[in-house]
């Protein structure tokens, strides 16, 4: 069959074998720009995608699954990092990535994180490895649906409750059929609705600890602010369909610009001199949130939720 590259990873190595050309001061402002305005106005744009209705259609099910794996898996991610030597910082990021939505909140999270040297080189490690965990993951949840037996809203809640990256749940939904891929993607969205008090608590619990968040300043970032209303007036049903599908085109478009300026800046012996705790970190938190939502899903039928 045909293999399918997520456009994000190819984006990412193209960029990356671009990387001599960060070196020219004249491209400076606009790889800065690209990697922090456009991704941040992509970022909100997603918000777009979501309506509030729709969050609460699916019953209570999805909306504790959603809750309770993004939010513990952010604990483990840090508390993992940290028994592996690897920063507490590393751990929010990789964390957040694998519990919240892929890409966009690894870039979330990285924008109200303390920079340091190894900041861009960390988020472009985050991007890549999630999507390219959310790719297999992809892959190898669907067949497990008699398994696991699970009736087909489970499973619906399980694919869009443990695989990281929108796109990769849409495409594992899709494989099952278009009964599982709304509920997958419903699943999703209320993780990508945390994104907003995850990137919140994530700045606080930095602050708290003394540092000076990323850009030197606390305050909780605008964009999501931005992601939220947009979330918002999408539910008032006053956007207009083409305008959302519109708007969610121009959303991937500015996120994608955002990765390959990212590539740009990130060398490939940079990522190769990463090693091979952050793979097994990525490794144990796919596995974390895998088993989570599964042994969820089992717990709660016992509750009728």
């Amino acid at each position: 069959g045909k293999v399918f590259l997520p456009p994000l990873i190819v984006t990412l190595v193209i960029g990356m074998m671009l990387q001599p050309l960060s070196a020219k001061n004249v491209l400076k402002p606009g790889l800065e720009f690209a990697g922090r305005t456009l991704l941040r106005t992509g970022v909100a744009l997603y918000g777009v995608q979501l309506t509030l209705g729709q969050l609460a259609n699916g019953g209570a099910l999805p909306i504790v699954i959603a809750a309770l794996a993004v939010g513990l898996t952010i604990v483990f991610g840090a508390m993992a990092a940290r028994a592996m030597g690897l920063s507490r910082d590393f751990g929010f990021l990789t964390g957040c990535a694998t519990g919240v939505c892929g890409a966009a909140a690894a870039m979330a999270t990285s924008a109200v994180l303390p920079r340091h040297e190894n900041s861009d080189r960390d988020l472009a490690f985050a991007v890549m490895g999630v999507n390219f965990i959310s790719t297999v993951t992809m892959v190898v949840y669907p067949p497990l649906h008699h398994w696991l037996g699970y009736s087909t809203f489970e499973m619906g809640v399980f694919l869009g409750g443990s695989i990281h990256d929108v796109a990769q749940v849409a495409g594992a939904g899709e494989s099952l059929g278009k009964e599982f891929l709304t509920v997958a993607i419903i699943t999703k969205l209320l993780r990508v609705a945390c994104l907003l008090p995850a990137v919140v608590c994530i700045a606080a619990w930095v602050a708290r600890s003394g540092q000076k968040a990323g850009d030197a300043r606390p305050t909780p970032p605008v964009f999501l602010f931005g992601f939220l209303i947009l979330a918002a007036i999408n539910s008032a049903g006053l956007v207009p369909h083409n305008v959302q599908a519109t708007l969610a085109q121009v959303s991937s478009f500015l996120i994608i610009t955002a990765i390959a300026a990212l590539g740009i800046k990130t060398s490939l012996m940079a990522m190769v001199r990463i090693g091979g705790r952050p793979v097994m970190l990525l490794v144990i938190e796919t596995v974390f949130i895998g088993l989570l939502v599964a042994g969820l899903i089992y717990g709660l039928r016992s509750f009728g939720i």
